[in-house]
Formats: structure tokens, sequence, C-alpha cells
């Protein structure tokens, strides 16, 4: 079957009943309905939580192609990265129990850490600030095996060097939080995922949760997709990773995690405080990379917008929780195609935000074309078309200018060299940070529109970017 003719057979699928009406329903069902067909999503599901209570919840699309099954409220998604916050809250479980410290050095935990660990602390692997590398499963001719053992991964960890020293820098690194899980599981004394059961599944009542076993029979599982040559293929990724495998939840699961981070009966507000805090470098300055403009705290991404805090993670399988915490409002997006074929997640969940939240207009501000000088308008419109084929000009990025550039652009081209030409860039607005100038930006292109974010040092220079296809 065509791509094309199955995202039609996508388009017509049953959408599941909001508990709370929305004033325009049809608004909401419109925007991903067809934000699902620009982008080639499978299937979707979606929930909108405010002011304590279910906004919206909504299922859109397939599950599984190959069987025809359509997601609804008890589809399980691949939740990828989404689970560091669940292993960042057991560890601060643990640190309320005194079972173990922040500030321990891991090899306490770890007894057969090589020596190049021993600067490292557990606060710093919950922060992406240890050094630890991101590519870290062993692989043969550049290609993974299908199955990895704890052990496996483990040893395979400790032949990786440090990209820098703990405490210098940031990168992200899923090496670090499955040293955590491992952390967890040996201070509990507990296999990890009966560890999470106990603490915080069943507590809840998120008893929709399941590992991703690629070899069990899991009920509900949505299929995970990619986009190859613009043809859907089946995401392969599903391979047992030991204790690090990807957790599998309903959107109904994840509210029930959402609100008692809301309401408190997990973690106490001084936890969440310190889990919502960016992480600071030995120097002091705010842990970052250069294509986003978040902080990170323990499992969460950092960022704000006019004054207004936003926590948030992302995961590769095309998921995304966006918790607006003046606004009291959360949006969850699982989709079954993965980010990095253009599902885009955290763009849609900003758009469905600015259908409840009048403070999250993100699509609709009024441009502002003199908020910066000519000359600033006209170097980011030139990058903005450098991006989009995946370049850079390198004098107009700092530090590091190659590394800088190449990454952000990278980043860039993801999502928006799949837009099509781009019609339009308008200034909407800029401010004053400690950093330098701030500048959104908004560009009307073929296919959709890219919001951007771009912060510039006092001499012009980019220091880093983030754009959403919202």
């Amino acid at each position: 079957m065509s791509l094309r003719a199955l995202l039609v057979l996508a388009l017509f699928a049953a959408a599941c009943a909001a508990p709370i009406p929305l004033a325009e329903p049809d608004a909401l069902d419109r925007y991903v309905r067809g934000e699902m067909a620009a982008r080639g999503i499978p299937g979707l599901a979606l929930a909108v939580a405010q002011r304590g209570e279910v906004a919206a919840v909504r299922a859109y699309g397939h599950a599984n192609l190959e069987t025809n099954t359509l997601v609804c409220p008890e589809t399980k998604f691949a939740i990828a990265s989404l689970d560091k916050q669940f292993t960042a809250a057991m560890v601060q479980l643990l640190a309320r129990d005194k079972k173990l410290s922040l500030e321990d050095p891991i090899g306490v935990h770890l007894l057969d850490a090589p020596s190049e660990w021993s600067g490292i602390r557990i606060r710093h692997l919950l922060t992406h600030t240890s050094g630890m590398p991101d590519d870290w499963v062993e692989t043969s001719d550049g290609r993974g095996f299908v199955d990895y053992t704890t052990e496996q991964l483990y040893r395979h960890a400790r032949t990786r060097p440090l990209l820098f020293p703990p405490g210098t820098g940031w990168s992200y690194s899923d090496q670090g939080y499955f040293l955590l899980c491992l952390i967890v599981e040996r201070t509990a004394g507990v296999p990890y995922f009966d560890a999470l059961k106990a603490r915080i599944l069943q507590p809840l009542g998120m008893n929709g949760v399941a590992v991703a076993d690629p070899n069990a029979i899991v009920p509900q599982r949505a299929a995970g997709y990619r986009l190859q040559n613009e043809a859907l293929r089946n995401d392969r990724r599903l391979v047992d990773y030991g204790l690090w495998n990807d957790l599998l939840m309903t959107v109904a699961d994840f509210v029930k995690w959402d609100r008692a981070l809301r309401d408190g009966t997990l973690l106490t507000r001084a936890e969440l405080a310190q889990a919502w805090t960016p992480a600071r470098l030995d120097g002091g300055e705010v842990a970052h990379c250069p294509d986003d403009l978040a902080g990170y705290g323990f499992g969460w991404m950092l960022d704000g917008f006019r004054g207004r805090r936003i926590v948030q993670h992302s995961g590769f399988t095309g998921v995304y929780i966006l918790r607006l915490l003046d606004d009291d409002l959360s949006v969850i997006v699982f989709t079954n195609l993965e980010r990095p074929s253009g599902s885009a997640p955290r763009g849609l969940a900003m758009r469905v935000a600015g259908l409840f939240a009048p403070t999250a207009p993100w699509a609709d501000m009024t441009p502002k074309p003199d908020a910066v000088t000519p000359a600033v308008a006209a170097m980011l419109r030139e990058e903005l078309a450098r991006w989009q084929k995946g370049e850079f000009a390198a004098p107009r990025y700092a530090p590091d200018a190659d590394a800088r550039g190449r990454e952000i652009a990278a980043s860039m081209r993801t999502d928006l060299g799949r837009m099509g030409a781009i019609v339009d860039v308008a200034v909407l607005d800029a401010e004053r940070t400690d950093e330098g100038q701030l500048v959104f930006l908004r560009a009307e292109c073929e296919h959709g529109t890219f919001f951007v974010r771009v912060l510039n040092d006092d001499g012009g220079r980019i220091l880093r970017a983030r754009g959403d296809r919202l």
C-alpha cells in the first residue's frame, strides 16, 4: 500500500471523545490530522491536562499498519527517553531513603567502575555533565547486535573514554542513564523494573506500563516506524537491551504520572525544585547544548518563554511531554514515527498548547520587524536558508564555530529540510538575556510553519538556536 493511501486511511480513523469538551473541538482535530498527513505520521495519541483535570484525550490513525489496527486509548507506545524522568525520580526516592547520595562518586555503587570514572558523581549522570559518551553499544561493521545483556552493555561502557572531565561540559548520554538504572538496581536490591513498579508505577495506578521486550506478547503495542526515501518502514530499534529496554505506556498512564508531579504525591516540592533546576558547570554557567536553549535538570529539559517556565522532554520514538508550569497545563503527544523521520512531536505539543493557553501563542505572534537591526534580520534569514540544506556560515557562530554551526544546522535540517521552500520569514520579537539577544522568528514554508529562537552574543554571533515545526 502506498504512503499516500495509508495516510488517507489514517485521516479517517476514529478519534477518542474528550472527557471535557473543547470550545472548538474541531480545531484540535483539524490541526492534528492535517499535520499527521503532512509529516507522514501513521498513528498518534495525545492528552491535555489543565488545572488538574483531563481537558482532552484523542487517538488518531494506525497503531499497526500491517494489521490495520487503529490507535485507541489502550495503545501502548514506546516512550524512549521519557523514561529518564522515571529513572531520575527513582534516584531521588533512594536518596530520600538514605540509600545513596547525589554527591556519591558512582564507584561507591559500581565497585568495578574503571579509574577514569573516579570523578563522576551521581549528580553528573543525572544532568548529562559526566563526560559519558552517548554512542556506547558495541557494534560490528557499524551495525548493532539484536540482543545485549546488561553485563555486555556495562562491560562495553567501561571501555569508552570520557568526552571531557566531569562537570566541565554537557553532552546527552544514554550511557549515563544506563548506569543510573544499574545503580538503582544494585541499591534497591531488585531488578530495575521491579523497583520502578514498587515505588512509582503501582502507587500511581499506572497499571498499563510494560517493558518493550521484543520477544514478549504485549497487547495493544504500537508498532514503530521510520521514513526511508519517503516510504514508511518498520523501525527495528526495539532490540533487547537488558535492563535498558524502552517502557511502553498509554497516554492515560502518563497523565497519572503528570498529575502526581503536579500534586506532589510522589516527589516533594523540594525534590521537584531540585529536578527542575538547570545544571551548572564547574565554572558556574548553565549547561547547554548548541541546538537547544533549554537547560537540563534531573531527566527534564528546562526552558522558558517570555518569563514563563517550561518543563519538557522528548523521546527518539516520536514522543513528547510539554509542561507549562505557570499555566498549569500539560500536553502529552505520543506518535509511532521516530523523531529523526520528521514526526516533530515537540512542535505538535507546542501548537496544541496554544489552543488551550493564551500565553503560548507560538504560531500566532504578531511580527515586529524592528525588534532587531536590519543586519541581524538579514543574517538570520540567510542562515535559515542554509540550515534547510544542512549548511552554515562558520564565522557567524561562537564559540568553536565549526562544531557549533554543524550541530545547529544538522538539527534544523531534520524538520526544516522537509518543509519545502521558505516563502516568508518574519521577525516576531527579541529580548535581552544574560548572554545576549534572543530573537524569535517564524518561517512560513511551502508545507507548514517553522518557529525559531536564536540566541546571539553581543557581537551578533550565534550561540544557540532551536527550531520547531508547528
